[in-house]
């Protein structure tokens, strides 16, 4: 019960900074009527420098560790199942255009989402490494993945969905190439997006 509690703090804690940031920290008082504070997008959370480094797409010759490919799974189903929840269907539900109900708390979980996906992406590139066979079908599709996740956001952010269906296509082409390799990856759309980094 205590981790429950813990876990819902943060996540309001993490939800409640940006808009306290938006509203209350320009020092000027407005009418709500003149204030665009409201409608503006908050910036994005900052990762880790490991986040932000490239991912390394070198596979082995022979199983590396074990239990990797299970890990690498986790990753993916946490990562995926993360895009697809909080990207994903509210894109296609309409929920980051200009004017819509729920934008501004759907930007916040969406930047904080692009950084989970993106270190479960590179920590699944880790592991993936325990098996060449594996390896050498997804390591450079995750790599683009990676690259691309934060870019996708950033359009979103313009109004340029582009990004979100290339990541959502590159996602199912992983999936596939995965679950061709003997490990599917069933997403997981309960992560805590408010973790911290691994």
């Amino acid at each position: 019960m205590d981790t429950l509690m813990n876990r819902t703090l943060r996540i309001l804690v993490a939800l409640l900074i940006p808009l306290v940031v938006l509203t209350g920290c320009s020092g000027k008082t407005s009418s709500p009527s003149s204030s665009s504070a409201g409608t503006s997008i908050p910036a994005d959370p900052s990762g880790s420098s490991s986040d932000a480094a490239p991912i390394d797409q070198q596979c082995p010759d022979s199983n590396a560790t074990s239990f990797a490919k299970t890990k690498f799974a986790g990753h993916l189903a946490l990562g995926f199942g993360a895009f697809h929840r909080y990207l994903y269907k509210p894109y296609q539900a309409g929920t980051f255009k200009k004017g819509a109900d729920g934008r501004i708390v759907a930007f916040v979980k969406g930047g904080l989402s692009a950084l989970f996906i993106k270190r479960e992406v590179r920590l699944a590139s880790e592991d993936v490494k325990a098996s060449p066979a594996l390896c050498k079908a997804i390591a450079a599709p995750l790599a683009k993945l990676g690259d691309t996740l934060e870019a996708s956001f950033d359009k979103l952010k313009n109004g340029d969905a582009s990004g979100i269906t290339d990541a959502n296509s590159l996602i199912s082409s992983i999936e596939t190439s995965s679950s061709q390799n003997g490990d599917p990856i069933k997403e997981d759309d309960n992560a805590d997006i408010s973790s911290n980094p691994k």
